[in-house]
């Protein structure tokens, strides 16, 4: 199957705090940009026949620029664009997230990009040896549910099919609203999963991720799913 694989990322976070904490990053940029490394490095191992996407809202350095350039097929960076980049910086994390993919589908769509699957990884976040590729050569949602509950649906890594993709880029636009509130993205994903899809939606105990919360302390903020 062809494979597109979207890495949400923001290297250098602005300081300013999140709706439920004040510290919004642990991790130096510099950290973070070795981090996204391994996001990529883990993809292009672990998933065949994929293309990459990068989303990214940071003003880079020369080095970031090239190496992001050099080791995706496809590269956006919404910095520059003053009223996404308050969305993306603004207290709401879901509004951040949502943002982003919202744009990332939009150039997608407008540049006519062929895949049948679409996963998406969370930048600094790394397919670990739990992920199965066998587990996703289909045309299901496969999604991991926090502590199993269908209605706060894990956003690190999820796979759609091509079939929903628009109707996720409409159910984002529609729940813009929530994003403003600051409206929890696992939840939003959760309502999106629960509306009546052509597919099922398969749930896996461990979809094989792993990652370090950004704005959690180091120590404890490690993320097994």
């Amino acid at each position: 199957m062809n494979n597109l694989v979207l890495i949400t990322s923001v290297i250098c976070t602005p300081n300013k705090p999140l709706s439920y904490i004040n510290t919004r990053s642990v991790y130096t940029h510099e950290e973070r940009f070795e981090q996204t490394k391994k996001t990529i490095q883990s993809v292009r191992e672990k998933i065949p026949n994929s293309k990459i996407l990068i989303i990214e809202c940071s003003e880079l350095d020369d080095e970031q620029n090239e190496y992001f350039k050099n080791n995706s097929d496809y590269f956006l960076n919404l910095y520059e664009n003053e009223l996404l980049r308050s969305y993306i910086f603004s207290s709401s994390k879901s509004l951040g997230e949502g943002t982003m993919t919202i744009n990332a589908i939009e150039y997608i769509e407008n540049n006519n990009i062929e895949f049948e699957n679409f996963f998406k990884i969370t930048g600094r976040y790394w397919l670990s040896e739990n992920f199965n590729y066998e587990n996703f050569i289909n045309t299901d949602i496969i999604v991991h549910n926090i502590y199993g509950d269908i209605h706060n649906t894990a956003t690190s890594l999820y796979k759609l099919n091509k079939i929903n993709i628009h109707n996720f880029f409409e159910f984002l636009i529609q729940n813009m609203n929530l994003m403003h509130k600051c409206v929890s993205y696992e939840i939003l994903f959760s309502m999106f999963l629960n509306l009546p899809k052509e597919n099922k939606v398969i749930h896996l105990n461990k979809i094989g991720v792993n990652g370090y919360i950004s704005c959690a302390d180091k120590s404890i903020g490690f993320v097994d799913n």
